[in-house]
C-alpha cells in the first residue's frame, strides 16, 4: 500500500481548464520530429478576462486527486475557477524505468497517472533512438511555474529479437476444461537472463466464459509455488496468471490499451490494475499464438489487498473479492443482489428509477468462504449498499450502514457525503472513466469487480470499486450500432445490459460536476494518448509476430467470433485492426470532450 505525498502550497491557485484562462494541465507525448535534450509542455495563448472572482465555500470534501483543502472560486463573468489554501498529490504518477526494442524510431519516457491541476511537465534529456540506455529527468510544475516535484528513469532500447517466449509442458495432454487443471511444467527464454525459468512445476486449465468457445482458448496458470513472470507488477511473485488469447479483438492490444488506462488511474492510488505484456506461446513444442500475459484478478498482497479468511475459518470480519458476473451461479459461492425475477432473469421486476426498471444482478464472491454466514453477511452488506445509493437517487432519504450493516439514517447533510462514507467514490469516478471511454459492453454483464474488508488491518473500510478486466468486446469492436458508435454517454443509459451502480450514480445530485473534474484530469494527464502509442508501438515492433499468429489461427478480417462488427472485413493486416482502434478512440475522445467539457 502506497502512502499518500502531499506537497502543501500556501495560497496556491489552481485554475481549471474550464475557460482556457491560464496554461491547463498538460504532458508532452513522444511525436515523429526532433527536438532539443529539454522539452517543456506548453499550451497556446488563450483570452484572458478580468475575473470577478465569488466564493463558493470550502471543498474539503472533494477527493486529493483533484484538490485537498482550501476554498473554491468562480468567476461571475468566465466561469473559471481557482483554489486558495489547496494542495496537490503528489502519490498519483510515477515516472518509471522503461525498455524498448529498437524499431528505428524515438523513444521517450512519459509521466503515467494523474497529473494534478495546473500542474505542467518539463522532461531533459528524454529521447533515444539508438541501442542504449539514457537517464531522463521530468519535473512538475504549478501554474506559476514554481517546482513542486522531480523525477528520474531510465529510457532503455535493446535489441529487437521478437516477444518472450512462453512453453507449457502438459506431456501431450489436451488443454479442455475450466476447472481442472492439467499438470504442466513451464519455461521461458528470448529474454533476459534473470526471467528465465526451467521447467517450474504446476497446472494449467482453460479461462473465459465466451472466450471458452472460441478456436484460440486462452488459460490460467498456477504454479505449485509462487513465481514472477517477466518482472511484471515491480517482481511481485505469487501462484496464479493468466494468458489472454485476444481472439475475439483482431486488433489484439484492446485489453493491453485499457490496462495501460487502468494502470494510470488506479495503480498509484491504493488500488490495483492488472500489469501486462504480449508473449509468445508454445504448447508441447508446437507455436500456439501471441498471447498477453496479465494477472490473475484475486485477492493478494501484491494484488487487491485484501484479508481471506483462513482455511475453515468461519467469521465475518474479513475480505470479500466481488464480481458482477451473469454466470455467478456457476461459482462456488454467489449472491443477488437488487430484484431478480428467475424466470424472466430480471427483465420484468427490478427496481423503478427514471421510467425504467433497474434489474436485479447476479455477484460472485471470489474470495474462500467457509460457511453459510460469510456468505449472507456478505449478501446483506452488498445489498444495503446497493440500497443506500438506490435511496438516495430515488428520493426516499439518506442512509448509512450499522455496526450490523442494516440501513439508518445518514448522520450527513448530502448525498456526496453520504455515499462516501460507505463508497470509496473515487474509485467510482474511475472506473466509470475508464468504461466511459472504451464503451465497455460486459461492464453490466462480467468481470466488474467489487471489494470490502472487515478485517482489524483493513485499509479497504469502504466498498471499492477496481481491478478493470475484460474489454475484447468494446471501444467499437461490437456488433451493436450504439455500443460500436464512438459518440454519445454510454454508462448512464438504461440500454442493454447496463451496469445498475453506474446508471444509480449518474442520477446523484454530485456526479456530473465531479466527474467532469476527474475528466479534466484525466485528459490533461493524457492518459489516452500514451494508451494509443503503445499499441502503435507494439503493432509496429513486433509486426512479424502478429503476422505469425494470424497465419496460424486465420482469424482476421472474418466475421468470428459471430458478435465481431462488419468493420472487421475490412482488415486486410493486423496494423489496419490497430488503426480502427485508434482511430475510434480518438473520435471517442472528441465526443467526451463535448460532452463534459
Amino acid at each position: 500500500m502506497k502512502i499518500k505525498q502531499i506537497a502543501y502550497l500556501s495560497l496556491l491557485t489552481i485554475l481549471l481548464a474550464s475557460c482556457n484562462t491560464t496554461a491547463s494541465s498538460s504532458l508532452e507525448q513522444p511525436s515523429s520530429h526532433n527536438e532539443s535534450s529539454h522539452t517543456t509542455s506548453k499550451t497556446s495563448e488563450t483570452p484572458t478576462c478580468d475575473h470577478d472572482f465569488v466564493l463558493q465555500g470550502n471543498v474539503d470534501d472533494v477527493p486529493t486527486i483533484i484538490k485537498a483543502n482550501g476554498r473554491e472560486y468562480v468567476c461571475s463573468k468566465c466561469g473559471a475557477s481557482k483554489y486558495e489554501g489547496a494542495s496537490y498529490d503528489l502519490n498519483e504518477y510515477a515516472f518509471k524505468d522503461q525498455t524498448f526494442v529498437y524499431d528505428g524510431q524515438e523513444h521517450k519516457l512519459v509521466i503515467k497517472g494523474m497529473i494534478p491541476y495546473g500542474c505542467t511537465v518539463e522532461y531533459e534529456n528524454n529521447n533515444l533512438e539508438e541501442i542504449g540506455s539514457k537517464e531522463a529527468i521530468a519535473r512538475i510544475y504549478d501554474s506559476n511555474h514554481k517546482l513542486i516535484d522531480q523525477k528520474k528513469a531510465t529510457i532503455n532500447i535493446i535489441e529487437n529479437t521478437g516477444l518472450y517466449n512462453i512453453y507449457v509442458d502438459t506431456s501431450n495432454v489436451e488443454i479442455v476444461s475450466k476447472k481442472d487443471y492439467v499438470p504442466m511444467t513451464l519455461s521461458t527464454d528470448n529474454c533476459p537472463e534473470i526471467y528465465k525459468k526451467n521447467g517450474l512445476t504446476g497446472g494449467i486449465r482453460c479461462r473465459g466464459n465466451g472466450t471458452y468457445t472460441y478456436d484460440k482458448k486462452a488459460f490460467r496458470i498456477k504454479f505449485d509455488s509462487k513465481a514472477n513472470m517477466f518482472g511484471l507488477n515491480d517482481n511481485a511473485k505469487t501462484k496464479s496468471w493468466v494468458l489472454l488469447a485476444e481472439y475475439a479483438d483482431q486488433s489484439m492490444v484492446r485489453n493491453m490499451t485499457a490496462l495501460y488506462m487502468g494502470n494510470s488511474l488506479f495503480n498509484y492510488s491504493n488500488n490495483y490494475a492488472s500489469d501486462y505484456m504480449p508473449v509468445n506461446l508454445y504448447l508441447n513444442g508446437k507455436y500456439h499464438g501471441l498471447y498477453v500475459l496479465a494477472e490473475q484478478q484475486q485477492a493478494n498482497n501484491n494484488r487487491i489487498i485484501i484479508n481471506e479468511a483462513a482455511t475453515d475459518y468461519k467469521g465475518t470480519d474479513i475480505g470479500y473479492l466481488i464480481e458482477l458476473d451473469s454466470k455467478a451461479d456457476e461459482e462456488d459461492y454467489y449472491i443477488t443482489v437488487g430484484k431478480i425475477n428467475s424466470s424472466t432473469w430480471g427483465q420484468q421486476s427490478g427496481d423503478p428509477l427514471d421510467g425504467v426498471m433497474i434489474p436485479g444482478k447476479k455477484y460472485a464472491i471470489k474470495t474462500d468462504c467457509y460457511s453459510d454466514t460469510q456468505v449472507n453477511f456478505a449478501s446483506k452488506y452488498l445489498n444495503n449498499v446497493y440500497y443506500a445509493l438506490y435511496k438516495a437517487v430515488h428520493g426516499d432519504g439518506l442512509f448509512v450502514l450499522d455496526e450490523n450493516n442494516d440501513l439508518k439514517a445518514s448522520p450527513y447533510k448530502s448525498q456526496y457525503e453520504t455515499l462516501n462514507s460507505i463508497i470509496d467514490l473515487e474509485s467510482v469516478f474511475k472506473m466509470y472513466l475508464l468504461c466511459e471511454y472504451m464503451k465497455d459492453i460486459d461492464v453490466g454483464y462480467g468481470s466488474f469487480y467489487m471489494w470490502v474488508d472487515f478485517s482489524s488491518t483493513s485499509i479497504y473500510k469502504r466498498l471499492t470499486f477496481g481491478a478493470p478486466w475484460d474489454f475484447d468486446w468494446s471501444s467499437g469492436n461490437v456488433k451493436d450500432t450504439y455500443v460500436s458508435s464512438s459518440s454519445g454517454e454510454y454508462n448512464s443509459q438504461a440500454r442493454g445490459n447496463y451496469n445498475p451502480w453506474f446508471f444509480m450514480f449518474s442520477k446523484t445530485d454530485f456526479f456530473k460536476s465531479m466527474f467532469k473534474k476527474y475528466y479534466s484530469v484525466f485528459k490533461n494527464s493524457q492518459i489516452l494518448e500514451g494508451a494509443i502509442d503503445q499499441a502503435n508501438y507494439y503493432a509496429a515492433a513486433y509486426k512479424s509476430e502478429y503476422e505469425k499468429n494470424y497465419a496460424k489461427w486465420k482469424n482476421l478480417g472474418q466475421i468470428t467470433p459471430a458478435y465481431t462488427p462488419e468493420s472487421a472485413r475490412n482488415f486486410k493486416k493486423h496494423q489496419d485492426a490497430v488503426d480502427y482502434l485508434t482511430n475510434w478512440l480518438k473520435n471517442r475522445k472528441q465526443s467526451l470532450d463535448n460532452i463534459f467539457k
